[in-house]
């Protein structure tokens, strides 16, 4: 984790243009961006000990595992779900499944870059804060 850098963000889609777009974007405001182009990526990532603040995912990824599955499988690789932002193309017959342990914001593509770039510091402060609490208080309740 780096306390001087405003965030570390691991964006994960399948088209390459939005993840450069993207990518671009967040390194202008200063935000570390690692970006993978499905699941399996996302996870080696992770395993290489990329920690991420948030996970911005497209839920309708055209590999083997959706968004939020990503989600999921980087909390058990790295032991906690950051924020997850999740993209999706249309909301009108998608059920997301629940994410364990992290605040989720859905929201359509195209993503709007000011609501993005309001909504980060936020999103960062809190998952820096959640992983720095001792594991019986973050975890009261489960």
């Amino acid at each position: 984790m780096n306390g001087d850098a405003p965030g570390l963000v691991l964006h994960v889609d399948d088209e390459q243009p939005v993840r450069d777009a993207l990518a671009m974007l967040l390194r202008s405001y200063g935000y570390q961006v690692r970006s993978a182009a499905d699941g399996p990526d996302a996870l080696v990532l992770a395993g290489a000990g990329f920690q991420p603040d948030v996970l911005i995912a497209d839920f309708n990824l055209e590999a083997e595992m959706n968004g939020a599955e990503v989600a999921e499988q980087i909390r058990r690789v790295l032991g906690y779900t950051p924020p997850v932002i999740m993209l999706t193309g249309d909301l009108s017959n998608v059920e997301f499944p629940a994410i364990t342990d992290a605040p989720v914001w859905i929201t359509r593509k195209p993503l709007n870059p000011e609501l993005l770039l309001a909504a980060l510091p936020g999103l960062v402060q809190l998952s820096r804060a959640i992983r720095s609490m001792p594991t019986g208080v973050a975890r009261a309740g489960k």
